[in-house]
């Protein structure tokens, strides 16, 4: 009998215990699909999969699209969104990024009964829906994931809806149909750690429920430069705070309406405090006016991003704050007296750059030979956690 040894290398420990299965999605490889295990097709991965199993969306270098509608609890995984080795300058100085070629053209989810709990996280143009669904759909997870489309549209309440760690998040509640009576109350939703990027940035759009009141929270996010942080939120009951915002007000960047009940505590914005909602509506405190966001004194890499040719950072990470940056500590950790860094890489739970999915990624592999013919055969491997 031979006999194994594994040597391993771990960036950082963690103990799990795992009972549920894991598919994959697109994934290749010199040997045969594993039935039941691997797919083409989103769908049929949902369809042979049990509330708490895990699928694995792999890039492919003719990026692909993919869509499934969900009544089940599943943890749905993508390979995140920047890599050295796809639409990111080959000189970029980034070791945190992963060297991964091709890529995810798009995932599209429909929610349906049965899937509250589910969980998203490293995926780009993702479109989440909630269509014609009378009951509640609570506690989804959107986590490090890029161009985030959501649709609440005519359904039930949908409570504790969490956006972490994304860049561009657009969540849209539209009218209810005349058919609609029941509760369609978007409750504690919590936008956290997201960066704005064009087209989408970050914006969220409540319709007034026929009865009700929405709620939620927005915390250290960033929105800067030609991008969009709008918010229409019908006189609903939200908090926004540690934010970076700049050129408040500016029809054509950032928009505010329907914010007569929302209280601003603790952002920094370009905007002059004159007639503006941040600074006169009442329990908004802390808020900083009139900062300039120029000669990347601010930020590490905007408005410039590069030395020469060579790029300096990751469209995310750029948006790291320099070391002197005026938004260091003018914060304040919500429900308690510790400053931290207003923006994304501050709070809670600092944004992590290239949206890799907190899973651990296997990233060197070492082995005597493609066969055990003696033991001991010895294999060595590494692995990082990307908590």
């Amino acid at each position: 009998m031979k006999k194994i040894f594994i040597t391993l290398l771990v960036t950082s420990c963690f103990i799990a215990t795992v009972q549920a299965t894991i598919r994959r999605v697109g994934f290749t490889a010199t040997t045969s699909p594993v039935a039941n295990i691997d797919f083409t097709d989103l769908q049929a991965a949902h369809n042979a999969s049990v509330a708490g199993d895990t699928i694995q969306i792999y890039p492919s270098t003719a990026p692909t699209g993919y869509s499934a509608t969900l009544n089940k609890r599943l943890v749905i995984l993508g390979p995140g969104y920047f890599y050295n080795a796809y639409n990111i300058p080959t000189d970029l100085p980034n070791a945190g990024l992963q060297n991964l070629a091709g890529g995810v053209s798009s995932v599209s989810i429909t929610i349906a009964v049965g899937s509250s709990g589910s969980v998203f996280a490293g995926h780009y143009n993702l479109y989440v829906g909630t269509s014609n669904v009378p009951d509640s759909l609570n506690n989804i997870s959107i986590l490090r994931s890029r161009g985030v489309s959501v649709n609440w549209d005519n359904s039930g309440v949908c409570n504790n809806w969490l956006f972490s760690q994304c860049i561009g998040v657009s969540t849209t509640q539209t009218a209810f149909g005349a058919s609609f009576t029941g509760n369609r109350t978007i409750t504690n939703f919590r936008i956290e750690n997201c960066i704005s990027e064009p087209n989408i940035g970050i914006s969220i759009n409540l319709n007034r429920s026929p009865v009700g009141v929405s709620s939620g929270s927005i915390l250290n996010c960033t929105g800067v430069g030609p991008y969009i942080f709008n918010l229409s939120l019908n006189n609903q009951s939200v908090v926004v705070q540690n934010c970076i915002i700049e050129n408040l007000g500016n029809s054509a960047l950032n928009t505010f309406s329907g914010v007569a009940n929302t209280i601003f505590i603790n952002n920094i914005t370009s905007s002059a405090s004159f007639n503006n909602a941040v600074f006169t509506n009442p329990g908004s405190t802390g808020n900083v006016f009139g900062v300039s966001f120029a000669n990347n004194a601010f930020f590490l890499g905007y408005p410039n991003n590069t030395s020469g040719s060579t790029t300096l950072n990751s469209p995310d990470a750029r948006f790291q704050l320099s070391a002197t940056s005026p938004a260091k500590n003018a914060g304040i950790i919500p429900g308690t007296a510790t400053v931290t860094d207003c923006g994304a890489f501050g709070g809670t739970n600092p944004y992590k750059p290239s949206g890799i999915p907190a899973v651990p990624s296997f990233y060197r592999l070492n082995a005597a030979s493609s066969s055990a013919s003696t033991g001991p055969y010895t294999i060595t491997f590494s692995v990082r956690s990307n908590n």
